[in-house]
């Protein structure tokens, strides 16, 4: 099946129209963003009889959203190298039959990513640390290093590629953190957390520690001057995605007093 470009937001609807019936597996969870990828040229489909792909154009991949009512209809697109998120409630375990189907379609097992939340009165106090200095990014070049340093940390599929033409509004918004010492005189940079903050939840978006500095609580200084910025009460919320495979990083968040909130996303590839 071949790729085609949705031209109007009139045509997703159509999409979601015809192939979101009751019963039906999706996760189109791009609704409220549609429109806007539509206008920039990133939205396009392959329609079935039954179930409906569409695909969002990432920086070298295409990021599938489905629709399924038929799990013996399969679509295939070959030569494109397609990612999907497959959201479940991790305590009632993986949707079966729609993991099966992507992999009828050539799609692969990649990586679980759990979230987890915490209300500032549940989380444990800031650890004192006087030799990491945690501020938010004072530069451009500063936002670029920290980008620089998410994209080489983490899985490009699974995560958030943020493109530099945004850099300049979250350096004036503050949304970016900055670790470093001095050494010896000179600033070094140690890691970076980038936040978001949506319905007055505090999100954690991208966190990433030098490997250099790694072992010296860098992480645990930037979560904990994360939490702080945003406390506005005892109720203040926090959010987050983490991968289940990276226990180092699950410690951390479960010793601040996060909890897994019941609710994973499986990855799934086809290269």
């Amino acid at each position: 099946m071949k790729l085609k470009k949705i031209e109007s937001f009139l045509r997703y609807q159509e999409i979601v129209e015809r192939y979101g019936q009751k019963g039906c597996t999706s996760n189109d969870y791009i609704q409220r963003e549609a429109a806007d990828i539509i206008i920039h040229d990133n939205l396009f489909e392959c329609c079935g009889e039954w179930n409906a792909f569409l695909l969002v154009k990432k920086d070298g991949f295409w990021r599938v959203y489905y629709y399924l009512n038929d799990f013996d209809e399969v679509l295939s697109l070959d030569g494109e190298v397609l990612e999907t998120e497959i959201l479940f409630r991790g305590i009632l375990g993986e949707p079966a039959e729609a993991v099966a189907y992507m992999e009828k379609c050539g799609f692969k097992r990649h990586l679980v990513r759990d979230q987890y939340a915490g209300m500032y009165k549940d989380l444990k106090p800031a650890v004192e640390n006087e030799e990491i200095i945690v501020q938010p990014a004072q530069t451009l070049t500063g936002v670029q290093a920290a980008f620089e340093l998410f994209n080489q940390s983490f899985d490009k599929y699974s995560g958030d590629y943020v493109s530099p033409e945004v850099y300049e509004v979250l350096l004036a918004n503050h949304s970016v953190l900055f670790a470093w010492r001095k050494n010896e005189g000179e600033v070094q940079f140690l890691g970076a957390l980038h936040q978001t903050v949506e319905n007055n939840v505090a999100w954690v978006s991208h966190v990433a520690v030098k490997e250099a500095a790694r072992g010296h609580h860098v992480g645990q200084a930037l979560l904990d001057a994360f939490v702080e910025r945003n406390m506005v009460s005892e109720k203040s919320r926090y959010m987050l995605w983490v991968q289940h495979q990276n226990e180092a990083a699950v410690r951390m968040y479960e010793k601040k007093g996060f909890k897994y909130v019941g609710k994973s996303s499986l990855s799934m590839i086809k290269l």
